[in-house]
C-alpha cells in the first residue's frame, strides 16, 4: 500500500512540473531584445544594432559636412547611442544617418589671427595662420643686395589662437593675406610746431619723409613753423618695423662758388673752373614701417673721390630789362604781371613790389652782392629770401618753390648767384616771383633800376 501512495505522489509532481517548465520556456522565448537608440540633444532619431554602427555613421556625417565646408568642424548637437530593450527590434541605420545629416548644425574649428585683442581673420589651420603672418612680414621687408636686415618686429600684439566660428567666416589664404597687407588711406593736415622736423612728423603719422615732400612741394629739409602740411597716411591692420643696414654709393655734389664780377655790363656767366663731383661709399641704418622709410642715420662714410669746386663769375643776365645801377634783374626770363604801387584789391593796398611770371623751377638770382638775412617760410610770401646789400639796400624774393643749395642766414652771395627757384607757395595766384627793393627802410620801385 505504501508503494502505491508513493507512485501516485510522484505522478502528481510530474503533472504539475511539466506545465511550470513549459511556462518558464515560454517566458524565455518572448522576453525583450537589447538594441541601441541614437539620441540628438536627448531626442531619439532612430535605432541601431550596435555602437560600432553609431560611430561609423557619425564619422560619415562629419566627413560629408567637412567635405562641403572644406574645413574641420565641430557638431553643435550632443549625439550619443544608448542601450534600450525592444520587444520587436527596429534597427534602421540609413534612416538614422539621414536624420543626422538633416538635423545636425556645425561650428568650424578655425584659427584666428588676433591683432591687439581683436580677431581680424580666420583660416583653417594653425600652420596656415603662422605662414600667413610670416608672408605679411616678408611682404613689408625691403629687399636688395645692398641691404642687411638687422631686426624685424610687428608693432601690434599679434596672437594665433584656435576658435569655434561660423564656417562662412573662414576665408581663403589669398583673401586673408590681402586683408592683412591692405591699409586704408587717411588724409589729414598738420600745423608745424617749433622744434618739429620732417622726420618727426613722418613718424608721428606713420608716413614717409618722401610722401611729406611730395604732397607739400618740399624739396629741402626746412619747414616753417605754422605751416599747414597735407598728410596722407595708411591705417594698416599690421605694421611691420624693419631696421636695415643699407650700403650705397653717393655722389658728392661739387661746390659752386660765385665770385663778384666787377664788369656789370657783361651778360653771360663766366666759368672760371668747371669742377667735378666726388664719390663716397656710405652705410645707413634705415628704419622702415611697412616698407616706407621713416628714419635714416649715417653709420659709415668713406670718400673715394674728392669733389672739385666749380667757380663762376656771373654776368648781368639776359632779361629784356637791363640794369642801370648796382642791381641785375632777378630772372633771366618772364613777364611783369603786376607793377609797383598798383592796387589790386582794396584790402591789400598798393603793390609793394613787382610780380614776374615765369615757369616753376626758373632760377632766381641775387640782384646784387649781399648777405642772406632770411631764408624761411611765411604764410603770405611762402618760401622767401631776404638779402641785405651795401648802401642801405634790401631785396626780397617771395613765393619760391625751394631754396638753392647752401642758402641760409649769414651766407654771403654775389650778384647773379642762384638763390632760389620760382614757385607758387604762400598766398600766390600762380608760378611767379614777387620782388621788392628797400632803401634805408623805405620801399622803392624796382623798375627804376632797369631800363
Amino acid at each position: 500500500m505504501k508503494k502505491i501512495y508513493m507512485k501516485m505522489a510522484a505522478a502528481v509532481v510530474v503533472i504539475f512540473l511539466i506545465p511550470a517548465l513549459l511556462a518558464v520556456a515560454a517566458l524565455g522565448l518572448y522576453q525583450p531584445n537589447s538594441t541601441f537608440a541614437v539620441l540628438m540633444d536627448g531626442k531619439v532619431v532612430g535605432y541601431i544594432d550596435c555602437p560600432s554602427e553609431y560611430k561609423e555613421m557619425l564619422a560619415t556625417a562629419y566627413q560629408r559636412a567637412e567635405d562641403y565646408w572644406e574645413c574641420e568642424l565641430i557638431m553643435n548637437e550632443d549625439v550619443r547611442a544608448v542601450r534600450v530593450d525592444q520587444w520587436v527590434p527596429s534597427s534602421s541605420p540609413d534612416y538614422v544617418l539621414a536624420r543626422i545629416d538633416d538635423t545636425a548644425t556645425y561650428t568650424a574649428s578655425g584659427w584666428a589671427v588676433i591683432v591687439d585683442g581683436t580677431p581680424v581673420v580666420y583660416v583653417y589651420s594653425q600652420s596656415t595662420a603662422q605662414q600667413l603672418l610670416e608672408d605679411v612680414k616678408d611682404y613689408f621687408t625691403p629687399t636688395g643686395d645692398n641691404r642687411t636686415l638687422q631686426s624685424r618686429t610687428v608693432l601690434e600684439n599679434v596672437e594665433i589662437a584656435r576658435a569655434p566660428i561660423d564656417p562662412d567666416k573662414v576665408v581663403s589664404v589669398e583673401d586673408a593675406f590681402e586683408l592683412l597687407i591692405s591699409g586704408q588711406a587717411t588724409r589729414t593736415t598738420h600745423t608745424v610746431q617749433r622744434g618739429e622736423t620732417l622726420s618727426s612728423i613722418a613718424r608721428a603719422y606713420n608716413t614717409s619723409v618722401d610722401a611729406l615732400r611730395r604732397n607739400n612741394d618740399i624739396t629741402g629739409d626746412t619747414i616753417g613753423v605754422g605751416r599747414t602740411l597735407r598728410l596722407e597716411a595708411s591705417d594698416f591692420v599690421i605694421r611691420v618695423k624693419t631696421v636695415e643696414l643699407v650700403s650705397t654709393t653717393e655722389v658728392i655734389p661739387r661746390r659752386v662758388v660765385y665770385r663778384s664780377n666787377p664788369d656789370i655790363s657783361v651778360r653771360a656767366d663766366r666759368v672760371i673752373q668747371s669742377g667735378s663731383d666726388g664719390l663716397q661709399e656710405v652705410v645707413y641704418e634705415v628704419e622702415s614701417i611697412n616698407g616706407e622709410e621713416v628714419n635714416r642715420q649715417l653709420v659709415e662714410k668713406v670718400v673715394t673721390r674728392e669733389p672739385v669746386t666749380r667757380i663762376i663769375m656771373p654776368g648781368s643776365g639776359y632779361h629784356s630789362l637791363r640794369p642801370v645801377g648796382m642791381f641785375r634783374f632777378p630772372l633771366n626770363s618772364g613777364s611783369i604781371t603786376s607793377r609797383f604801387g598798383v592796387t589790386r584789391r582794396v584790402s591789400e593796398g598798393p603793390h609793394r613790389g613787382i610780380d614776374i611770371s615765369s615757369p616753376r623751377g626758373t632760377p632766381i638770382y641775387a640782384a646784387a652782392d649781399g648777405v642772406v638775412v632770411s631764408a624761411t617760410y611765411h604764410h603770405s610770401w611762402g618760401y622767401y629770401v631776404r638779402l641785405d646789400h651795401a648802401n642801405g639796400y634790401t631785396t626780397i624774393y617771395a613765393h619760391a618753390s625751394r631754396f638753392a643749395s647752401g642758402i641760409r642766414p649769414g651766407v654771403e652771395v654775389v650778384r647773379g648767384q642762384v638763390i632760389a627757384y620760382v614757385g607758387n607757395t604762400g598766398n600766390s595766384y600762380g608760378n611767379h616771383l614777387h620782388f621788392e627793393i628797400w632803401r634805408n627802410g623805405n620801399l622803392v620801385n624796382p623798375l627804376n633800376y632797369f631800363r
